[in-house]
């Protein structure tokens, strides 16, 4: 999906800004049927979604393309974007982006805002490979329920929200935007699989990031409620996220709290609490009530936070567990690297056809001596002079002479008429004396190369 771009003649090339190119739209797989259709958003205005790559600094964004809006003027997008871009969250200035801006792991970072061929553009971070909450485990055929979810699941999704939105409220903000369709998805580099026993399949460990910030502020700032009620809505929404985790039934603020009188929305919520209490544990059960009770306020994040202090070390024990594998991962790739490194040296070194006006620079002194070791790692044959494919031996060889190891080997010329027995760190001193020896004499590269090595 990062590389994918619409086709040249696509219309939809018109509706991109020209300072974004190699554009490509998100909603293709929703309107498989009508690609020129244009959908309307749960914002409730005609949208269009892209991937697009800054021709300014050549990093991948979300561009959210929304016609149709009248009530968003230059100023109001510059008094939202300066409450929220000018926000830190928080945290320390030296931990802050070059860039500024709200900045929280569990927030989709918002960049920009701006007006242009009548439309309202909002630019994203891009996540490659996200789906939304909603896509992931509640896209089932029409009419039917999803599964309910396994508790520690559950409890590690809400720690990554508590987190994102204690940010939020803490930096005198709120989120607007807690709905399973805006909180994006993306699996963690395996750290195991959740086990549980309240559910009937084993999940990989997901990463949670809360889209759209911001949006929802300039689409409705002429009707902004104050600051308190805003974030009280945020925790009815949260509310209602585990509800659905747990019931595997989609719910939404609107269906038990618009238009219903406080006994309807008890009635509507009785149903929905039974479950819970019955398939999941009394603390998770407390939570959920505290949030969506009609009869009294939810609690704050703070409370939330305090609540499930315990929860979050077991979060923080996955995460250290996912750092460790990635940790491991990047070992490989580093070696990998080393053993690339030695490679390209060595490249460079063997019978190169001329050295200046010395012909024979690279079939003499310690060149002749690399030359030798080549055929030692990679052209090694049996006694009846079919080869031998052994990359245990190149690994090893390769691991050797990059640690100068004082093992000492046999090197042989082809026709037999010269031996000479080296240690692997007489070889790498061959290798290293070669190698500056070129660049000495090279011509300055283009790029930054080799020469730090």
């Amino acid at each position: 999906q990062s590389q994918a771009e619409m086709a040249p003649n696509d219309e939809r090339h018109k509706e991109v800004p020209s300072s974004f190119c190699r554009a490509y739209c998100l909603d293709d797989h929703q309107n498989a049927n009508n690609i020129n259709t244009t959908t309307r958003s749960s914002f409730g205005y005609p949208t269009r979604l892209f991937r697009v790559t800054s021709t300014s600094d050549g990093n991948l964004y979300c561009l959210r393309r929304m016609d149709s809006i009248r009530c968003v003027s230059h100023k109001i997008v510059q008094t939202v974007m300066h409450q929220w871009l000018s926000n830190p969250s928080g945290r320390d200035k030296t931990t802050v982006s070059s860039s500024g801006g709200f900045d929280h792991p569990g927030i989709v970072r918002w960049y920009k805002c701006f007006i242009s061929q009548r439309a309202v553009f909002f630019i994203h971070n891009y996540h490659a490979g996200a789906v939304t909450f909603k896509e992931r485990f509640f896209n089932t055929p029409r009419g039917e329920n999803g599964v309910p979810l396994p508790e520690s699941f559950i409890w590690s999704c809400l720690t990554q929200l508590v987190s994102a939105i204690a940010a939020v409220h803490g930096s005198n903000l709120a989120v607007r935007t807690l709905q399973l369709n805006h909180i994006l998805c993306t699996q963690e580099g395996s750290s195991g699989i959740i086990k549980s026993n309240s559910g009937p399949f084993g999940l990989p460990r997901i990463r949670l990031r809360i889209n759209c910030v911001g949006i929802v502020d300039i689409l409705e700032f002429e009707a902004r409620k104050t600051l308190e009620e805003l974030q009280r809505d945020d925790m009815r929404s949260l509310g209602c996220i585990l509800l659905s985790m747990t019931t595997g039934s989609e719910i939404t603020v609107n269906d038990i709290y618009r238009g219903n009188t406080a006994q309807q929305q008890g009635q509507i919520l009785v149903p929905y609490f039974d479950f819970v209490r019955q398939n999941y544990s009394r603390e998770l059960f407390v939570l959920i009530h505290s949030l969506l009770n009609p009869g009294v306020p939810p609690q704050t994040i703070r409370g939330v936070a305090s609540s499930m202090a315990m929860r979050a070390f077991e979060e923080l024990d996955e995460a250290h567990a996912c750092i460790d594998h990635m940790d491991g991962s990047l070992m490989g790739i580093y070696e990998s690297g080393r053993a690339l490194r030695l490679l390209l040296k060595l490249a460079f070194v063997n019978e190169r056809p001329e050295f200046g006006i010395d012909k024979n620079w690279s079939e003499s002194g310690d060149c002749y001596i690399l030359k030798l070791f080549r055929d030692y790692v990679f052209h090694q044959a049996d006694g009846s002079g079919f080869p031998i494919i052994d990359l245990a031996h190149v690994v090893s060889s390769l691991n050797k002479l990059d640690a100068a190891d004082e093992e000492k080997i046999v090197l042989a010329s082809r026709d037999g008429k010269n031996i000479l027995v080296l240690s692997f760190a007489d070889i790498a001193w061959c290798l290293e004396k070669a190698y500056q020896e070129l660049l000495e004499q090279a011509v300055p590269p283009l790029s930054d190369g080799m020469e730090r090595y």
